[in-house]
């Protein structure tokens, strides 16, 4: 009979805390003094934009990146289709349509799905035009390079970027910051993250990205999900600090 190794044995305690943290969440959410996590302040920035396309009569970008191509590191990097079919239920009259680009073929299908959805839900697909949901590129870069002549027109409300991307997207912050167009940035790739964190771009860190609170979609969930991981990242921080402790005064082997 095979022995566990310690690092099955550390894998399944981890595996076991995390069930008693997600469940300790689920009760402690339930609670009705109970106070949840705040929006994170990029999305809340997005309601803004959804607005000032409204009374302003702009278009208003959404730029859903590399989707489901190589450089994607799980579920999580499709956020961006959340924030999307939120924000179309929400402009489907506005005077100028919100327009979608996507650097990966399949996401741009899936995305294209959303968007007719979202025109299907009002009752108003005569509205739909398929320009309204476009493959900017078939590779990342060719993507990247099909988004900037879009962000360039006049008219634009502001362009919101959710979902997987490269650090070498800063280049549409720059023209971005260049045209004054707000720009708020959401992103699974820690690389991006810090490439745009020196820009005027409205961003996410962290686990903040899997927390797309726009419309209070599944709200109860993703609190508890943000708590639980939380949670998990102080008691492994301090682990760590408690082992390097132990390691250096020779405790541990």
């Amino acid at each position: 009979m095979n022995t566990l190794s310690q690092t099955d044995f550390l894998a399944g305690v981890v595996i076991v805390l995390i069930i008693l943290l997600t469940f300790l969440a689920s009760i402690l959410s339930k609670r009705k003094n109970h106070k949840s996590l705040q929006t994170p302040q990029a999305f809340t920035g997005i309601d803004t934009l959804m607005h000032r396309s409204a009374e302003e009569g702009k278009t208003l970008i959404i730029g859903l990146g590399e989707g489901f191509s190589s450089l994607s590191t799980g579920l999580g990097d499709t956020t961006g289709l959340l924030v999307e079919r939120t924000l179309m239920n929400r402009v489907v009259f506005n005077d100028k349509p919100t327009h979608a680009f996507s650097s990966d073929g399949a996401l741009a299908s899936i995305s294209r799905m959303v968007v007719f959805g979202a025109y299907e839900n009002a009752m108003a697909t005569e509205l739909f035009r398929p320009e309204y949901n476009q493959l900017s590129g078939p590779s990342p870069f060719a993507g990247m390079a099909g988004l900037l002549p879009e962000l360039a027109r006049p008219g634009n409300a502001g362009l919101v970027m959710a979902g997987a991307f490269r650090p070498e997207s800063i280049l549409i912050a720059d023209l971005a910051e260049r045209k004054r167009v707000p720009l708020i940035f959401t992103s699974g790739s820690v690389a991006s993250q810090a490439a745009f964190f020196a820009t005027e771009a409205e961003i996410t860190l962290g686990e903040d990205y899997y927390l797309p609170a726009v419309g209070k979609s599944n709200r109860g969930y993703v609190q508890g999900t943000a708590m639980t991981l939380n949670w998990l990242r102080v008691i492994i921080a301090i682990a760590l600090l408690v082992a390097a402790v132990l390691k250096l005064s020779g405790v541990l082997p």
